[in-house]
């Protein structure tokens, strides 16, 4: 018999800044994930702070992101507040000598994005954004057939994002417009079926179902948008996004290669279907949102971070 004993590796030590929704999801995500630990969060309004600590049983909360970033217990922060103030977060967590897990985007233009990368890259810590789709099993699934040339080489790429409903004008006003808050994860996506950097991109908007924010500048007018992305080799990627779908949360990839083609359709909470005179399909509706959609994902990349 020969046994064999491992160091145990110190958990990670995590804050949190943000207790809105996509904050909750990545609580639960890093609760959920071995080694990873939160022990702060903080939200303006301090009453969703407090109701986040005593729901993941994190010890410590504060109104104050900055409490966050410069406690000496934490070695990673977590940044899940507004897409406005993730460059100037991300700086100072590089400043106090913390890694950084960052929701999208890093910033909301491009000398931000590039001052924050810098700020990381000069202090030596991890920055990693949160672009938890790659770590779907579904899209790993159509990456490996790729990378195996299970459908030949690549020619086209396409991908669509559909929400539920539109996001609240709150939400919207401020956050850089719909492809940085929205269609970011299918570009991202396009340019990991590639493997690959873009050499040209083609964008255009409008507005269909919100018009309360036709006043908002740029594309965050947009709650419809479509992109048409070249890739080195010839290979190009289609994008479409929309806030709102009245089927349900539509999420789909599709490779054209030159010997077959590869397809994800939408993810089921399970996999009954019904048959009547004037309905065949699925029993259920699609998970409803990534909350559900993507929850294993986030799990997984928290792991990859840590």
């Amino acid at each position: 018999l020969q046994m064999t004993t491992t160091e145990a590796k110190d958990p990670v030590k995590v804050g949190v800044i943000g207790c809105g929704r996509i904050g909750i999801v990545h609580l639960g995500a890093i609760n959920k994930a071995p080694g990873v630990v939160p022990i702060v969060v903080s939200n303006p309004t301090v009453s969703k702070a407090e109701d986040a600590a005593k729901k993941f049983g994190v010890p410590k909360f504060t109104g104050d992101a900055m409490d966050v970033i410069t406690d000496p217990d934490v070695d990673a922060v977590w940044i899940c507040s507004p897409s406005q103030f993730h460059a100037d977060q991300i700086k100072a967590c590089a400043a106090n000598g913390k890694h950084v897990f960052c929701e999208k985007p890093i910033a909301t233009d491009l000398a931000e994005t590039v001052e924050a990368i810098n700020a990381c890259n000069e202090a030596g810590v991890k920055l990693m954004i949160g672009l938890q789709r790659r770590f779907d099993p579904n899209f790993l699934r159509v990456r490996r057939a790729i990378e195996e040339k299970e459908v030949g080489n690549t020619i086209i790429i396409k991908t669509c994002s559909r929400d539920p409903s539109p996001p609240p004008y709150e939400y919207v006003k401020g956050g850089g417009g719909i492809f940085n808050d929205m269609a970011v994860h299918d570009l991202d996506m396009t340019r990991f079926l590639a493997g690959d950097d873009p050499i040209e991109i083609l964008a255009v908007g409008s507005c269909h179902i919100d018009k309360s924010i036709e006043d908002l500048p740029g594309s965050e007018a947009f709650d419809t948008a479509s992109c048409i992305v070249r890739y080195p080799n010839g290979v190009s990627a289609m994008v479409d996004v929309c806030r709102q779908s009245s089927y349900g949360y539509d999420q789909r990839a599709e490779v054209l290669g030159t010997s077959g083609m590869i397809a994800t359709d939408n993810v089921y909470p399970n996999t009954a279907k019904i048959y009547k005179n004037d309905y065949t399909g699925n029993a259920d509706m699609p998970f409803d949102f990534f909350l559900s959609r993507y929850f294993e994902a986030y799990v997984t990349e928290t792991e990859a971070f840590c």
